[in-house]
């Protein structure tokens, strides 16, 4: 039960992390309007396109503040187990060339965790238990090309032309709130979308869509009526499947803020994360 357990978080982390990034919200904008009085303000939906997807692409930097929250029941036989699990992560960007840095702080029925990481061109390194260790180049190839397809607006913008009907823009304040609400099949193929852009549509996680049952996927995007940039997302997920005789039912709820956009300067690793040896595969 353990490993579809790892898996199955690790294939709805990536769809919620992807589904809020600052692309996502620019290819969310295929929306609709609320009722007449509304469309004199909000952007015709080619307005919003062009000018978010525009904001998006001179974006070089920024920072994010997620908190996610989920809700698993496991059940084989007649043994059930239920595990809650709260996330909350802080994290810098900046898109060239690619850098990251990241701190995760993880609560479950086993304890909690905290973890720092750095993606640099020197490499992936991961502090866990007061320990730094260096990821092989391999993973690093392949988690800097995930990172560099999610931050490229152009590239979501044809998926999300699928939902237009689905999709709702509203004005709150300062922002242009965008929302979608989905279930059915076209929940299931966005879903497999999503994973592929953030580099985990492996061989594992494509199956384990197909098995799901994607019962429904709120998004819920905000950006900024005079910049066109990100200032918040929520995604609900409720998903269900049954695996070598495993029944796993999961609620997730992520909220994500968008701040310091172009304020993130160089990011460096620190010297102790340098020295750190590499993780043999």
């Amino acid at each position: 039960m353990k490993k579809w357990t790892v898996l199955f978080f690790a294939v709805t982390t990536a769809i919620s992390l992807t589904a809020c990034s600052p692309a996502e919200k620019s290819s969310s904008t295929n929306a609709q309007t609320n009722g007449a009085s509304e469309a004199a303000v909000v952007p015709t939906v080619e307005e919003m396109i062009e000018k978010t997807t525009k904001a998006s692409a001179d974006l070089k930097s920024f920072s994010m503040d997620s908190k996610v929250n989920q809700h698993m029941v496991m059940a084989q036989g007649e043994q059930k187990q239920e595990q809650n699990v709260e996330m909350a992560m802080k994290s810098d960007f900046v898109k060239e060339p690619v850098q990251m840095y990241q701190e995760i702080h993880m609560k479950m029925p086993q304890g909690e965790q905290a973890i720092k990481q750095y993606i640099t061109n020197d490499g992936v390194f991961t502090e866990a238990n007061g320990k730094w260790m260096k990821l092989p180049n391999e993973m690093k190839d392949q988690i800097m090309a995930s990172m560099k397809t999610s931050l490229e607006p152009g590239k979501q913008m044809e998926q999300f032309k699928k939902i237009v009907k689905d999709t709702k823009v509203a004005v709150e304040g300062s922002d242009y709130v965008l929302s979608a609400d989905l279930s059915g099949d076209n929940v299931k193929e966005l879903a497999k979308e999503l994973m592929s852009q953030a580099g985990g549509a492996g061989e594992q996680a494509t199956a384990m869509l197909d098995s799901m049952n994607i019962k429904s996927l709120k998004i819920e995007n905000a950006v900024n009526k005079d910049t066109y940039l990100p200032t918040r997302s929520v995604v609900n997920m409720s998903m269900e499947m049954e695996q070598e005789g495993q029944k796993i039912a999961l609620d997730m709820e992520m909220t994500t803020t968008f701040s310091k956009h172009n304020e993130v300067s160089e990011i460096k690793v620190p010297e102790e994360a340098l020295k750190a040896a590499p993780v043999q595969q």
